[in-house]
């Protein structure tokens, strides 16, 4: 499903460069969980930010069902976010509109008209578990709620690949555990891929299927992760610089 080749990305500050990424090279196979693991810095958000068209990088290839998404632009481009959909940390929802107008906001910015839109945005929050909640204000919402929210609005135009960025960092163990059986529930129903980006690894990792840790700018060897007891699993032939 994606294929990254050679991916590399310097940001230049005012005292030196950050070599945020370095000859990136992974793959995620069609329907796969995948957890991205490793400590802070190591250039997991600058991959996910990449991976999600939402930055540049410097060089290499980003191949989405074997096509460079890094060589299109204009409406191929926008068609091809749709099929990617991410969900930030921190919900990233607009307090001024409900539940509802959050998730039907993707489908506005494609030109959907209001009725279309809201009747996808109200089955996407059925998915989620959250007809009862439509109309509710995101302050009225509790944390599990909101997290749920913005998944509905990542799966509204129905992508192919879902990109969580630390999907239960903040929310308790219980609510998370509830996250994840949702996450691993759309993925069994829908076939969509999941790529992760935890440190949570004692809760998510068990909704994997491979796991991908990034430790000093390398991708580790097969082998358990450290501290997790988890098997990390790179397919033969990847390397990840950070």
């Amino acid at each position: 499903m994606i294929s990254v080749k050679g991916l590399s990305k310097t940001f230049h500050t005012s005292s030196e460069p950050v070599h945020a990424l370095d000859n990136v090279t992974f793959s995620a196979e069609a329907g796969e969980v995948l957890g991205i693991y490793g400590p802070s810095g190591a250039g997991k958000t600058t991959l996910l930010r990449c991976l999600a068209l939402l930055e540049t990088p410097d060089s290499g290839q980003i191949l989405f069902k074997g096509s460079n998404v890094l060589l299109v632009s204009g409406e191929e481009l926008r068609r091809l976010r749709m099929k990617i959909g991410v969900v930030f940390q921190g919900y990233n929802l607009l307090f001024s509109r409900t539940a509802l107008r959050n998730v039907m906001l993707p489908l506005e910015i494609q030109g959907y008209d209001k009725q279309e839109a809201s009747g996808l945005a109200s089955t996407a929050l059925d998915m989620v578990g959250l007809s009862h909640r439509k109309q509710f204000m995101p302050s009225h919402l509790s944390g599990g709620e909101k997290q749920r929210v913005a998944i509905a609005r990542a799966l509204v135009t129905q992508p192919e690949v879902l990109i969580l960025d630390e999907p239960t960092s903040a929310l308790d163990k219980q609510t998370a555990e509830s996250i994840l059986e949702l996450i691993q529930g759309i993925n069994r129903s829908t076939g969509i891929t999941v790529l992760i980006v935890t440190h949570q690894t004692e809760l998510v990792g068990a909704i994997c299927n491979r796991h991908i840790y990034i430790n000093n700018g390398v991708l580790s060897e097969p082998g358990y992760v450290p501290d997790t007891g988890l098997l990390a699993t790179p397919r033969a032939g990847e390397t990840i610089s950070c």
